[in-house]
This record gives C-alpha cells, structure tokens and sequence, in this order.
C-alpha cells in the first residue's frame, strides 16, 4: 500500500536509481521490462524508511499499480533517442534519461510494449540479471513492486518541455 503523502521524485533520486532493462516473452508476446530500484541506503540522512518513501514518489509520479491489480496502461512515457530512452513523470519539470541497448531500443521504436517496474526493496546496482528474477518474484508476492504499462512516443514531445533530462 502507497502513503499518499509521499514526495514528487527529485533529480537525486532518479540519478541513484539502479536500472535494468531486458525483452522477455509474456502469455501476450514478446514485452520490454524497465526495471527501477534503489540501492541499500549509503548516505547520511538516508534509511530503508526514507528511501521506501522516495520510492512511493516515484511509484506515484508514475501511475503504477501493484501486481494484483489490473496492469494499468501508464501512457505514452517513454521517448528513444540512440541508446537512451526519457521517461516522463508526473509532477516533475524534467526526464529520466535511461541508458538502453540497441536491441532494447529499436524493439521498443517499432511499437514494443513496454512494462515499467518499480521496486520499494533496495537493490545493489549492477545486481546480474540472473538475480532479478527472485527480486521480481518475490516483490510481486509480497506487493513490494509495482508495474505499469506504457510505450515510446515520438521525440517531439519534449520539444519545449521545461527541464533537462536527469
């Protein structure tokens, strides 16, 4: 369950986040995952409690539901330039830039969908893939991960968009 008074993402909170990308085959077809997690706390100031909090802004600024619900279709968030995609949030003046593969990119170009998952358990950066699975699984089973249901727009959205991509 989500605290409704959680703070909008900040700029320090998305430059912290771990990310994780892969295609994988779904009962619906081939899907590209965007996996968003935060690594254990390591500043002053920071806790599991704290980050949790951040993590629910972020959840929020995104429209994500957790697993049992419906997977809720987010909107178009996502715009691919190269080797990086910006995801927009809600109730931010700026963007996410994403590091991305090629095969990621171009499969998510064509008109892939996209599920973004956001985990509320800390997650050490570069965790190998292999190891995500159990992070998925079980962040699903016990609502600690939340998802959503988006796909890549055309760049000129950002055009004028009020903030640099973070």
């Amino acid at each position: 369950m989500l605290i409704e008074t959680a703070p909008a993402p900040t700029a320090g909170l998305l430059a912290s986040l771990g990310v994780w990308f892969w295609i994988d085959l779904t009962e619906a077809g081939h899907v590209a995952f965007l996996l968003l997690a935060h690594p254990p706390a390591r500043r002053a100031g920071e806790s599991v409690e704290s980050i949790e909090l951040n993590m629910q802004g972020l959840v929020s600024a995104l429209t994500l539901a957790e697993p049992s619900a419906k997977l809720p279709d987010i909107g178009p968030r996502l715009v691919v330039h190269g080797r990086a995609a910006m995801l927009t949030l809600d109730g931010c003046s700026f963007v996410m830039r994403v590091p991305v593969s090629a095969e990621w990119a171009d499969f998510v170009t064509a008109g892939a969908p996209v599920v973004i998952e956001v985990g509320l358990d800390p997650l050490q950066p570069m965790t190998p893939f292999d190891d995500l699975r159990p992070y998925v699984s079980e962040g699903a089973q016990h609502g600690r991960l939340f998802l959503g249901k988006t796909r890549a727009e055309p760049p000129r959205r950002f055009i004028g968009a009020g903030g640099p991509p973070v």
